[in-house]
């Protein structure tokens, strides 16, 4: 859950929408299921895989709006589920004429919502929706999005972006290359939202509420513990989430061979701002039995070094077999460098 759990409200059109979903899957969890809190199911996706399937829509408003895009030249690309968010089911249509993509996204039981998007070659989208849960400052500057209300004809919105002058020659979703194409943009966004800190707890809870109100949900009733213990969840998920996108990106760096990526892809580290120093700490000590609370540790704590001196100096703490060694650095979706096993 999470601003950007919570923000991001899938819609995916495109992976306007799906962007919006990764992150606030597990909120829309919490909202139906509090007692669960602490047990996340779902969390943040860094990166989506999509699967073309023979599913059937619940809500029958669903068919009723892709026999609208159909009406309007897109012929039917598939429908797809997305391996790393149960629940959520897409139909794509793609257009001949102009190469843009509709897609429409329907949650669970919870909601559908419809867009369409055109792709430049420069790497720029744009698109326009019924997202009912939109920030623009959750998009990357190069994603821009549009939002109309929730029951907006389909008419209406490919005569937005039909209107919309050209930024760069137009890349044309085809039944191909949507999966790529959304793919990549999700990364890209997901990258984006997570080189950002968490908002505080109160910064989040309006947002969650905000959006709880914008889906036409229950406002959610939490005790105190019951915010901290959400918050917290997300905080975790969006870490795990940023160590599986660099690890993505260590991956496509080229700077690490096959075969050391096959003998240490699972053990590597990552130290980057958006961690504590008690988290460094904590990463420092992941093939040790200290905590961070032993004594030599606690000391180096109290120094308040910079993540990377504090990481390198309890090493030195360390029976070699313990160690992490510095193996290179990467920028994206932040900075960060990236330790691996002494003793592999």
């Amino acid at each position: 859950m999470g601003v950007v759990l919570v923000t991001i409200a899938l819609t995916f059109v495109g992976l306007f929408v799906l962007l919006k979903f990764g992150i606030r899957w597990y909120f829309s969890r919490m909202l139906g299921h509090v007692q669960a809190l602490g047990s996340a199911q779902q969390g943040v996706a860094a990166r989506i895989t999509m699967q073309l399937d023979k599913l059937q829509f619940s809500d029958p408003q669903v068919r009723r709006v892709m026999q609208e895009f159909k009406a309007l030249g897109y012929a039917s690309a598939g429908r797809y589920t997305i391996d790393e968010m149960p629940g959520v089911k897409i139909w794509a249509g793609t257009h001949s004429q102009n190469g843009s993509l509709a897609l429409v996204l329907e949650l669970a039981d919870r909601y559908f919502s419809a867009d369409v998007v055109r792709f430049y070659d420069n790497g720029a989208a744009l698109g326009a929706g019924t997202n009912p849960v939109f920030h623009a400052e959750h998009y990357p500057s190069h994603v821009q999005y549009r939002q109309f209300p929730r029951d907006t004809a389909m008419q209406d919105l490919a005569q937005w972006l039909e209107a919309r002058p050209l930024q760069s020659a137009v890349v044309a979703a085809t039944p191909r290359n949507l999966r790529q194409l959304n793919a990549r943009m999700y990364a890209e966004m997901m990258d984006f939202q997570l080189s950002q800190p968490m908002p505080s707890l109160e910064a989040w809870k309006r947002m969650a509420l905000q959006d709880a109100a914008a889906l036409g949900s229950a406002l959610p009733t939490l005790t105190e513990p019951q915010w901290q213990a959400a918050y917290d969840a997300q905080r975790q998920s969006q870490q795990t989430a940023t160590e599986d996108a660099l690890q993505d990106h260590v991956l496509r760096s080229g700077q690490v061979s096959a075969a050391q990526w096959q003998a240490m892809a699972h053990e590597l580290v990552y130290v980057h701002a958006l961690l504590c120093a008690e988290e460094v700490a904590e990463r420092a000590l992941r093939r040790s039995a200290w905590t961070a609370d032993a004594p030599q540790v606690e000391a180096l704590l109290r120094q308040n070094l910079a993540h990377a001196e504090l990481f390198e100096a309890i090493q030195g703490l360390l029976p070699e077999d313990e160690r992490f060694v510095y193996l290179i650095s990467i920028d994206a979706p932040l900075d960060a460098r990236v330790y691996r096993p002494q003793a592999l």
